[in-house]
């Protein structure tokens, strides 16, 4: 069987209709016997800063002599990078060789479901030391929450798939929490009453509260912006608390060099001299990248921001728009190949209705591509491209 094929069949399982649940991936778990349970796991959760914070922790602890996996999503260009061991990505054979030991137990798992069944298989079957899993939406019901973990965090927490999580901080706070696990302790950067749900579950399940806390500013090699400064604060705090709690080895030095060699792709990236990349996805993403952005205006003496954006109709896209919308001078609407993308006519009659100022220029090409190159084609030494707004889309341009 091909990987071409599987990777049709999975992809053919994605659903614009989220289930949320466990029940089902624990079914296919217990079939194939339970790798999950001989894995030591750091569960990683939040609103922002997820696929970072796995990244440095990833690192720091591969620089430290151990074998490990790690377990993201979505990918940017391929399916492989979801699964990785060290330096490596699960190879197309491996992505054959683990979905047909789990294809007779499949029943009615979801496209996430089976590949983090897929996931826990190989890392058991590799022996790694420690596995490092991104949990994919909310937490209480995520795929990856069947663990016991040796650590859990919670990166922030801000508003997000209201649909299926809640339409209060308080209430996808509690959805986030529901990766705290009995006795063991948590990390957050949450704030305010998301912090307060936070220490309330931890405290009923006698879990240990490590509240971010800062650290000196660290020169990345290959990662830019304010807002990785802080994900190394939540990286950091939950290294201190692993190193805490077990009996895991990682001196200072290694520490250092991990986080210094951290490399995540499309967050705050220059992919060319004029033009920048970013998985900003979210209304809480696409303040941060303001932000960001802001600063950036200030270094390089940037005179006009033409932004390529595609977002996916979960959004809050009112709120989203309307963030960046003093900082564009032209906006180009695009989408990616992906089932819950907006349609750019849509995105463009929402910032119609939000934008008062007649001098921004706006347009429609719905390939991502295709909007990059238009971009360059318009843009002047003094301007920036950015591209942001669907992690799916921005794969499709790098």
């Amino acid at each position: 069987m091909h990987h071409k094929r599987i990777l049709q069949y999975l992809y053919s399982l994605e659903s614009p209709k989220i289930k949320l649940g466990i029940g089902r991936v624990q079914n296919l778990l217990d079939k194939i016997g339970n790798p999950e349970k001989s894995l030591k796991c750091i569960l990683v959760a939040g609103t922002n800063g997820k696929g970072s914070v796995c990244a440095m922790i990833f690192y720091v602890l591969r620089e430290s002599g151990y074998k490990v996996g790690l377990y993201t999503s979505p990918h940017l260009k391929k399916f492989n990078e979801r699964i990785r061991i060290s330096n490596d990505f699960i190879t197309d054979k491996g992505i054959v060789e683990y979905f047909l030991k789990i294809k007779p137990c499949i029943t009615d798992q979801s496209f996430f479901e089976i590949t983090t069944a897929m996931a826990f298989l190989y890392f058991k079957e590799k022996n790694v030391d420690f596995v490092v899993l991104e949990a994919g939406l909310g937490g209480r019901l995520d795929a990856t929450n069947v663990v016991s973990p040796l650590i859990s965090i919670i990166t922030n927490v801000g508003l997000e798939h209201t649909e299926l999580l809640g339409n209060t901080i308080e209430k996808i706070a509690f959805e986030k929490a529901g990766i705290i696990k009995n006795n063991v302790p948590v990390v957050t950067g949450a704030k305010g009453k998301a912090l307060e749900v936070i220490k309330k579950i931890a405290k009923g399940k006698s879990a240990p509260v490590f509240q971010v806390k800062h650290f000196d500013d660290v020169d990345f090699r290959y990662l830019n912006g304010r807002f990785q400064q802080e994900n190394k604060d939540t990286a950091l705090t939950a290294i201190k608390a692993l190193k805490k709690y077990t009996s895991i080895k990682i001196d200072d030095g290694q520490i250092k060099s991990g986080i210094e060699k951290t490399k995540w792709a499309a967050r705050l990236q220059f992919i060319s001299k004029n033009a920048l990349v970013d998985c900003a996805h979210n209304a809480d993403g696409f303040n941060i990248l303001k932000k960001e952005l802001l600063l950036i205006k200030k270094q390089k003496n940037i005179k006009n921001f033409i932004f390529v954006v595609g977002i996916l109709n979960d959004k809050d896209i009112k709120t989203m728009l309307n963030t960046i919308n003093p900082l564009i001078s032209s906006i180009i609407f695009t989408k990616s190949k992906n089932e819950r993308s907006s349609n750019p006519e849509q995105l463009l009659k929402t910032f119609n209705s939000i934008n008062k100022n007649k001098l921004i220029k706006t347009k429609i090409i719905e390939s991502p591509k295709k909007a990059l190159d238009y971009a360059k084609k318009i843009f002047k030494k003094e301007d920036l491209i950015v591209v942001a707004g669907s992690i799916y889309m921005v794969g499709e341009v790098i």
